[in-house]
């Protein structure tokens, strides 16, 4: 959970603010604040949580930055924010009225200078994964503390990208052998039409009913009864209906788990490779937009590329 920074005694806050922005400095150990300064617009904060707005307001103001506003419905901000040109908006991962990154596409749309960071409580590789096709800047974590989140925030706002190093860990840890688990291939060996009928078995369809809504003779389906069971190394059409069923189960559970349940799982690495370019810290000068764009591409087509399976590219007819 986020930890809530505890309001300063009367005589801290007392303090010159010279005083304040060097142990701000020390609590970080960070540069950035001194070589980039935030200008005036300030940094927007979006969270339905007003006990998360507070810990965020308390951590920038004690940096001694402007809050350019806040909020705690998705549409609202996406209302106000283009107007208002805040540097930096932190958004929460989900709202009543729509999801955090839908927000910073939005914004990224409406106002491609302003930078948007997402802020999730859970370090999954899907949160990562939409966080940078939705062009954030970064995300921050809430298990993380207020010096690692305010580096962070200092990150984006000197133009770097600003990832949790929780999300390392995560998309670097080994696939477990139960994620790799796979349906029967034998399914794989169906032609299209065979594919609609086979569906039909799992739905307890008889041929008549297959028949009619394929448009086909009740002869052809029971024909091609007999081919799948062939196919499938069934005995009944009752056993192949379990298979198409397992199945089709077995793919929307991979849809939910991400490309790690892939069916081409030599395509995965790519893809963490792609993820770990994206978070890097091992730059010293600002990505530009066209660099970021381009890592956000490649890890498109390798998201791609793990439903779809790899592109078998061979000499044009004709060719020598």
């Amino acid at each position: 959970m986020f930890r809530t920074v505890h309001p300063a005694p009367v005589e801290t806050l007392l303090r010159p603010s010279s005083q304040r922005r060097r142990k701000a400095t020390a609590m970080t150990g960070a540069g950035l604040h001194a070589k980039h300064p935030l200008t005036a617009r300030g940094v927007y904060l979006l969270d339905d949580h007003e006990v998360v707005r507070r810990g965020l307001r308390q951590l920038l103001e004690f940096d001694d930055r402007r809050i350019a506003g806040e909020s705690g419905s998705a549409r609202e901000a996406v209302r106000r924010i283009p107007a208002l040109r805040p540097e930096l908006v932190i958004i929460g991962a989900d709202f009543p009225d729509g999801a955090g990154a839908d927000v910073c596409r939005a914004i990224a749309v409406a106002d491609a200078r302003i930078r948007c960071v997402l802020m999730t409580g859970d370090c999954d590789e899907q949160v990562l994964i939409d966080a940078i096709l939705a062009g954030a800047w970064g995300c921050l974590s809430k298990g993380d503390d207020n010096s690692e989140q305010l580096r962070l925030i200092r990150r984006a706002l000197a133009g770097h990208t600003a990832y949790s190093a929780r999300f390392r860990t995560v998309i670097t840890a080994p696939v477990s052998p139960s994620r790799q688990q796979r349906p029967d291939e034998g399914l794989l060996t169906l032609t299209k039409r065979e594919m609609t009928v086979a569906i039909g078995l799992g739905k307890g369809q008889s041929n008549r009913q297959i028949s009619q809504e394929m448009s086909l003779a009740e002869k052809t389906v029971k024909n091609m009864v007999s081919t799948i069971l062939r196919k499938l190394g069934a005995a009944r059409r009752t056993q192949a209906a379990v298979l198409v069923t397992r199945a089709l189960d077995y793919s929307e559970d991979t849809a939910n788990r991400g490309y790690r349940s892939s069916r081409f799982p030599e395509l995965i690495p790519e893809v963490t490779a792609a993820l770990l370019n994206c978070i890097s810290e091992t730059g010293t000068v600002p990505p530009t937009d066209e660099a970021r764009t381009a890592n956000a591409a490649r890890l498109a087509d390798a998201l791609t590329l793990t439903r779809t399976g790899p592109t078998v590219t061979g000499p044009r007819p004709g060719s020598t």
